[in-house]
């Protein structure tokens, strides 16, 4: 019995190797031109995929059929710089690509999608944690490249190397919700509605969802009315100026101060189910028209009544980690991070070792 005992050893060894976790794969985030404003991965052989909250799936265009079988490339990761390169084969949907894309990249809600398949190739954890930047036209802080992880673990900006992970700076997750049959979006509760510097403006409960899509957060037209005045009233009159298109409410920028956390303006709350608040504050709720105004950056949805009543777009998640738990159904995110002195640019893309 004693021969066996190195063969059964190096049969645990091998069985503890082929069940040892992967590691999460890192991919650089690129904020497209003022005309779109779209965020894309140079997931396919360096060509672009437009990320997408809200579709369920890899899309590419074809010559012919349904589907097709693409190579996508990404690196592993220690949360804090790209360890090494990884290459993967995923399904991908025959679909006309949006301009100057090679196609898109569905982060839905469905086994079809970019983080659903980086979960079964890699065998990592079907999460993902976004960290989408401004590229300083419209807010405060960011120069276009931002980063994504999948597939769980710490998410470090840098620098100095010795800060915290910023995944330590998440909010209690908040439970998704799925209000609208068949649709893979990311859906959660505003059971308080939605309040200007403190007081509620539109009553709760409401849906609210998430776009990486629309540019500015949609507000459905009765919302809209209600928080723009509770805005137009807290602010007060003296720095408004004309309002510049697509903007109703805009400001003479010299007048409104500023922080990090953007400019000094009445603080706006989604209140969420389980007390957690999504808080936008200057820095996401303004955005800067051209060097002397800033507008309120929030527009009224069109006339459709089958969407959520609040559709955060954009650029009010840029500069926050925003975190999606498939496994457990949940949402979490950061506040502002260049109130803390990060900003999602700041990612260290340089290999380690």
């Amino acid at each position: 019995m004693s021969q066996l005992k190195p063969v059964i050893f190096f049969v645990l060894l091998a069985l503890c190797a082929c069940t040892a976790a992967s590691a999460p794969l890192l991919i650089k985030i690129n904020k497209g031109a003022a005309s779109t404003a779209l965020y894309t991965a140079p997931l396919r052989a360096g060509r672009p995929l437009v990320l997408d909250l809200s579709a369920p799936a890899i899309t590419t265009p074809c010559s012919s059929g349904t589907t097709t079988t693409v190579t996508l490339s990404a690196n592993t990761t220690n949360g804090a710089n790209p360890l090494s390169p990884v290459s993967f084969a995923a399904t991908a949907t025959c679909a006309a690509a949006p301009s100057g894309a090679a196609g898109v990249a569905g982060l839905g809600r469905s086994s079809a999608s970019f983080p659903a398949q980086v979960a079964s190739t890699q065998k990592v954890a079907n999460s993902f944690a976004l960290c989408l930047p401004s590229d300083g036209r419209t807010g405060f802080s960011g120069n276009g490249v931002g980063a994504a992880i999948f597939g769980g673990g710490p998410f470090y900006l840098a620098p100095p190397a010795d800060r915290e992970a910023i995944t330590t700076l998440l909010s209690d997750p908040v439970p998704l919700r799925q209000p609208f049959a068949g649709n893979p979006g990311y859906f959660v509760t505003a059971t308080g509605g939605v309040a200007i510097d403190g007081s509620v403006a539109a009553a709760g409960p409401l849906v609210v969802g998430l776009s990486t899509t629309v540019t500015y957060t949609q507000l459905r037209a009765d919302v809209y009315s209600r928080v723009i005045a509770a805005f137009d009233r807290a602010l007060g009159q003296t720095a408004k100026v004309a309002a510049v298109a697509p903007f109703e409410l805009c400001y003479d920028a010299s007048k409104l101060g500023s922080s990090l956390s953007g400019y000094s303006v009445p603080q706006v709350d989604v209140l969420l189910e389980g007390g957690t608040n999504f808080t936008v504050g200057g820095g996401n709720s303004m955005a800067q028209v051209n060097s002397k105004t800033a507008c309120f950056a929030f527009l009224k949805s069109s006339g459709s009544t089958t969407g959520p009543p609040v559709l955060i777009g954009g650029f009010q998640l840029e500069n926050r980690l925003v975190a999606v738990d498939n496994a457990k159904q949940q949402l979490s995110f950061t506040g502002y991070l260049p109130a803390r002195g990060f900003s999602c640019s700041n990612f260290n893309f340089t290999r380690a070792g």
